[in-house]
């Protein structure tokens, strides 16, 4: 695929086109300067511009020598025949006496594309132009050009209006590309390509078409998805080329430093290239400068780095960065703000290195998530002989970015060394650090627990605090045994053992290290979750935020997951609203610097929340992206997870899901598997089951539900039992939630509940009090399935009036979704007594208060129309009138508009 021949569609530039079309299209007005920087898109804007003015007749300048120096040569081609009355003319006066034959023919909108490559006298003719008002201007020009002042007197003094087009916001940026390549575009591909075009439509046309001819964007898994290293784009490095070759020999050496290391401090670029090169840098808008608190120098625009610093031959680049080393240094040792500056530098220019400074410098790039440069740092310490602490460091940021076997290998070499000469806490922290990696990675709990025991000297006496059906072992008193025990409670919790809410609470209460109290924290919050605790699971999540932003070391896989599991615990409270809003947040966060591990986890919990507010179609752009990360770093238990939630999505779009069930057999889950999700599974199973009419499905899910509820896990095993009513088996779902109630204090499982028991009572007032509630709770298709159920029980009882109730708050619900679905329980719905749409429009609003007068003038309506329509639908819902509306007709989160 190559880049659409066609033009992109113009986003971002509403304002400007609103601007440039008012500028133009009066009658003898001065007319519109379009100006910008290099490939921002003036041209295209002011090509649309002239469109949408088709009844103005629009005169474009085309010339073959603009910028050749001769005089008038931008005019030539509105310039009239030189022969006896005209010869004797100046130049200025030759040029008028054309634009004037020209405004003689009616209103002439003349268009100049690149103003400002104009002659002087051509520019002094079009000023002289447009304040006689003979012709309308249409110019576009760049601000990166020297100034010229005939052209500034065309806005300053002459009155064109002067629009300038800055760069694509971020969000413009992003729907640029998405619009062009037709599909979403997984999270850490947008953010690159949108960081290295900084805005610019024309240089994200050339990044994007490059990388599709050469391959490194692909659509693996229904994502765009950048699958290498933007490699050299011919026409925009020759474009970028020219702009940087006028420079001296000391300008150059300032770009090639700046272009090592940036963003520079300004002391220390000042203090090695002087202030008065990078003075002159900066008027030609090769460089940007924030004079902020911490003063800073970086080149103008990200790809002028990328250039410089592949035609920066490799010695020149180590010369460039130790000189910023020694810079740096000679102000005094680096503080925490530019301690990962100075081990960069220092480690790109080669040299011996401090082991200690490198372990610092790891240490503070893991916590700011910068795990690449985290492990490099690391290594280097390691290599250098660092020990446990730097073999751990580098096994983490490994973790972290995906490299599973390295990070297994290393663990296997650090257990080597701690047998011969570690401590105590040495064999803990490498054991938590490998367990951490087989759980998460390898999908296998058994082996991580084993792991945990044979470092606590406990093998076969299970992990974690003993329970009390087995032999109590003794106390450890040691802290670092203490983590082992915390870190065996988080893998009971992730095989949905909710018996460790006791004790991870007193664990995390107790005085124990950071690392354990965050894996007693993510323990504890898991079961309370799993057992539909939602309020205290908030609170616990909340509590333990402030420990997971500063910490590290052990557990910090945890500290990834504790922001997407507090969105997740707002979905299910239920506020699927706010859970968007902080998932969304969390995922922006870890794109930049790239955290794949949280970006899976929040791409799976945003798929999470889409589903439960009732849009599929977002749901699985999300999963897919899920998987596709965790895929890329070797997360098998989200690969299956989010594989699950792409199949349900999939039922409720009407997709074929055979490839997508492949997918989630092929991360099948075993009986030492991670089980926190599972639930997520056994609902997809059921959802393919219906689309495929197998009652299988349905099987499974109810024997999910059974096994969750008997384990503790009721909250879950009351989010599998919706999905029972909604599958048509309500009768199951009352019966297991009869026998495992959830929580009486959970908004959300006593919804579930009465969705159940009214279903199953053929309750058709029930039914709609259900949807209702789920309106209220912003899950608008769950509310719709809700009313399609009460629809199909009151036109079984041959009640049309309750049809057309029912069916009323189903499409105002499925209104509210603006996606398509194809949910089984809304293919029972028909076509009996419904309301029309201006019916249904004048219901909603009397249901809602307002007064027949103001119904009228919103809709332009006289009051008998609105009074007639009225009477028409109190007969079609069986009621008398707006009192029994009112009590008939469940209004929440309903929309009259």
């Amino acid at each position: 695929m190559t880049w659409p021949a066609t033009e992109s569609p113009l986003i971002g530039r509403e304002k400007e086109m609103a601007s440039a079309v008012a500028a133009l299209r009066v009658a003898g007005s001065p007319g519109a300067l379009l100006a910008g920087p290099i490939g921002v898109g003036k041209t295209r804007l002011a090509q649309e511009a002239a469109d949408r003015l088709r009844a103005v007749r629009i005169l474009p300048v085309r010339w073959p020598v603009a910028g050749s120096g001769l005089t008038l040569a931008g005019l030539t081609g509105v310039l009239p025949t030189v022969d006896g009355r005209t010869g004797g003319l100046g130049p200025v006066q030759l040029g008028l006496l054309g634009l004037r034959r020209l405004a003689e023919q009616g209103q002439t909108i003349l268009f100049v594309d690149d103003a400002h490559r104009l002659d002087e006298t051509s520019l002094a003719v079009l000023h002289q132009a447009v304040i006689e008002g003979l012709i309308t201007l249409l110019a576009t020009a760049r601000t990166d050009e020297p100034g010229r002042d005939a052209l500034t007197a065309l806005w300053k003094d002459a009155g064109v209006v002067r629009i300038d087009l800055a760069a694509l916001s971020p969000q413009a940026s992003d729907a640029l590309l998405v619009a062009a390549l037709d599909g979403p575009v997984e999270g850490r591909t947008l953010r690159r390509l949108r960081d290295a075009a900084a805005g610019n439509p024309l240089f994200l046309r050339e990044l994007v078409a490059s990388a599709l001819k050469t391959g490194l964007l692909n659509r693996p898994g229904g994502l765009w998805q950048l699958t290498g290293p933007m490699t050299a784009v011919p026409r925009l490095a020759e474009l970028i080329r020219g702009r940087l070759a006028d420079t001296d020999t000391g300008e150059r050496e300032a770009l090639e430093l700046l272009a090592a290391g940036e963003p520079v401090p300004l002391p220390v670029a000042s203090a090695i290239t002087g202030e008065e090169v990078l003075e002159a840098l900066e008027r030609r808008g090769l460089i940007a400068v924030d004079l902020g608190d911490h003063p800073a120098v970086r080149l103008r625009h990200p790809l002028y780095g990328e250039l410089l610093r592949a035609d920066t031959p490799a010695l020149g680049r180590r010369r460039h960065v130790r000189r910023l080393a020694d810079a740096l240094e000679a102000e005094g040792p680096p503080g925490p703000g530019n301690l990962i500056r100075s081990a960069l530098w220092r480690l790109d220019g080669g040299g011996p290195v401090n082991r200690e400074f490198m372990l610092a410098a790891a240490e503070r790039a893991a916590l700011t998530r910068e795990y690449a440069l985290a492990q490099r740092f690391a290594q280097r310490a390691w290599s250098a002989g660092g020990g446990i602490l730097a073999g751990l460091a580098s096994v983490r940021a490994l973790a972290h970015l995906g490299r599973t076997d390295e990070a297994v290998a290393l663990c296997v070499e650090l257990t080597e060394q701690v047998a011969v000469n570690g401590t105590e806490e040495d064999r803990c922290q490498v054991a938590i650090q490998h367990a951490e990696i087989l759980v998460h990675a390898a999908d296998d709990v058994h082996a991580a627990r084993t792991m945990l025991e044979l470092a606590s000297g406990r093998a076969g006496a299970g992990s974690g605090r003993p329970r009390s059906d087995g032999p109590v072992a003794p106390e450890p008193s040691d802290p670092w045994r203490d983590g082992l025990d915390a870190y065996g409670l988080y893998l009971r919790s992730y095989q949905l053992d909710c018996a460790v809410i006791d004790p991870a609470l007193a664990t995390l209460r107790g005085a124990g290290s950071v690392s354990s109290r965050l894996a007693a924290s993510c323990a504890a919050g898991c079961a309370l979750l799993l057992a539909g605790r939602i309020a205290e699971a908030e609170a616990l999540i909340l509590e333990t935020l402030p420990l997971a932003r500063h910490h590290h070391g052990s557990s910090q896989m945890q500290s990834s997951g504790i922001s997407p599991f507090l969105a997740l615990v707002h979905c299910y409270r239920p506020d699927p609203g706010s859970a968007l809003e902080l998932a969304l947040a969390g995922y922006e966060t870890s794109l930049h610097p790239p955290d794949p591990v949280s970006q899976a986890l929040h791409a799976l919990v945003l798929a999470q929340v889409s589903l439960v507010r009732g849009r599929p179609r977002t749901a699985l752009r999300w999963a897919q992206e899920s998987r596709l990360v965790a895929g890329d770093i070797g997360l098998r238990p989200v690969c299956r997870w989010a594989s699950a939630v792409c199949v349900q999505a999939c039922v409720q779009l009407g997709y074929e899901v055979d490839d997508v069930v492949t997918d989630l057999d092929r991360y099948a889950s075993g009986p030492a598997s991670v089980r926190l999700f599972d639930m997520e599974v056994a609902r997809a199973r059921a959802w393919h089951g219906a689309a495929q009419g197998d009652g299988a499905g349905i099987v499974v899910l109810a024997d999910a539900v059974a096994e969750h509820a008997r384990l503790g896990a009721v909250g879950a095993a009351t989010l599998g039992a919706l999905d029972l009513v909604r599958l048509g088996d309500a009768g199951a779902a009352a019966r297991l939630l009869d026998r495992h109630p959830p929580n009486p204090g959970w908004a959300l499982g006593a919804a579930i509940v009465r969705y159940a028991t009214a279903a199953v009572a053929g309750d058709a007032e029930g039914l709609l009090d259900v949807a209702d509630r789920f309106g209220r709770y912003d899950m608008p298709l769950h509310a719709a399935e809700a009313a399609s159920l009460a629809d199909s029980r009151w036109l079984a009882r041959g009640e049309p009036g309750g049809v057309s109730r029912a069916q009323l708050v189903v499409d105002v619900h499925l209104a509210r979704i603006a996606e398509p679905v194809n949910s089984p329980a809304l293919r029972r719905r028909t076509a009996v007594g419904r309301l029309t749409a201006r019916e249904q429009q004048i219901v909603l609003a009397a249901a809602a208060g307002e007064r027949t007068r103001s119904i009228a003038q919103r809709l332009h309506l006289s009051e008998r129309t609105v009074e007639n329509h009225l009477n028409r639908a109190y007969r079609k819902l069986g009621v008398a009138g707006r009192a029994e509306l009112r009590d008939a007709l469940p209004t929440g989160g309903l929309n009259p508009n």
